[in-house]
């Protein structure tokens, strides 16, 4: 037999433990249950006001959290030594916010219509158009941030997901672009052989919202035939989004926002019915 692995990575897992003069050679292993579990708690209010002169504002907000345990959601399957928990011995270590927790989300509906006018003219003109305008104002979604390094020694090809340690306050105060949305002064790295301990998805990234708008209008010549109208424009004020920063302090760009949602898109539409 070949002689036995000395790196510590080998020595340090499950079955090398067990049995040093064979379980070096054993290739990576995962364990997984059916058995996670994921409690969400959340408060939805809603209201509608409509008024006498063809407008209905609709809006509804929603305060919630979800905890779960570490799940595997991308449909890849199960992938030995990288999907699982991080240490073997502590399941609840991965028990944290889930990747969908919007802490507060904010949505807003304003629909205006014109009215009948009674000049003939003015009415084909402009009686008819509706403007429709959508509001969302979210959380940012989490960050799980992770050293990018096996600092444990486990061995595992998804050892980059381990944790660092917490030692100041992890944010910024910026979310402009290029700016560092996470200090990386405020994380520490565990000792070697150990794990980190801030918790899964702890951070939430920058705020989210939009602002859409629609313009629409039909158009009838006929009892059977009319024309319809719209043109819509998505992030009407285009605004800068920030996107989610990087969150591997083994990466020179932790914590800076490197990237937005997309800017102000708008399309039009013509459909003739007859």
């Amino acid at each position: 037999m070949a002689s036995v692995p000395q790196s510590p990575i080998y020595r340090r897992r499950k079955l090398a433990l067990e049995n040093p003069n064979e379980g070096p050679y054993v290739g990576l292993l995962s364990e997984f249950k059916s058995d996670g579990t994921m409690n969400y708690h959340g408060l939805l209010v809603g209201f509608q006001l409509r008024s006498a002169n063809g407008v209905t504002v609709t809006g509804n907000y929603t305060w919630s959290h979800c905890l779960g345990d570490r799940t595997d959601f991308n449909g890849s399957g199960p992938n030995p030594g990288q999907d699982d928990w991080l240490h073997d011995n502590n399941r609840r270590g991965d028990r944290g916010n889930c990747d969908s927790d919007r802490r507060n989300v904010l949505n807003l509906t304003a629909v205006a219509e014109t009215p009948k006018f009674g000049n003939n003219t003015l009415r084909k003109v402009g009686s008819g158009w509706r403007l429709s305008v959508i509001h969302r104002l979210s959380s940012g979604s989490p960050l799980n941030v992770t050293l990018g390094i096996d600092q444990a020694l486990s061995g595992k090809t998804g050892a980059n997901g381990q944790r660092p340690n917490l030692i100041g306050n992890p944010y910024s105060g910026s979310a402009g672009p290029m700016s560092f949305y996470l200090n990386a002064a405020a994380f520490s790295a565990p000792d070697i052989g150990t794990y980190g301990t801030v918790a899964r998805n702890a951070f939430a990234g920058p705020t989210q919202w939009s602002l859409d708008a629609a313009l629409s209008r039909v158009f009838r010549f006929q009892e059977t035939k009319r024309v319809e109208f719209r043109a819509e424009a998505f992030n009407v004020t285009n605004s800068f989004i920030p996107g989610n920063p990087s969150t591997s302090l083994s990466s020179n760009t932790f914590g800076q926002i490197r990237t937005a949602q997309s800017p102000r898109i708008m399309q039009f539409a013509l459909k003739y019915v007859f």
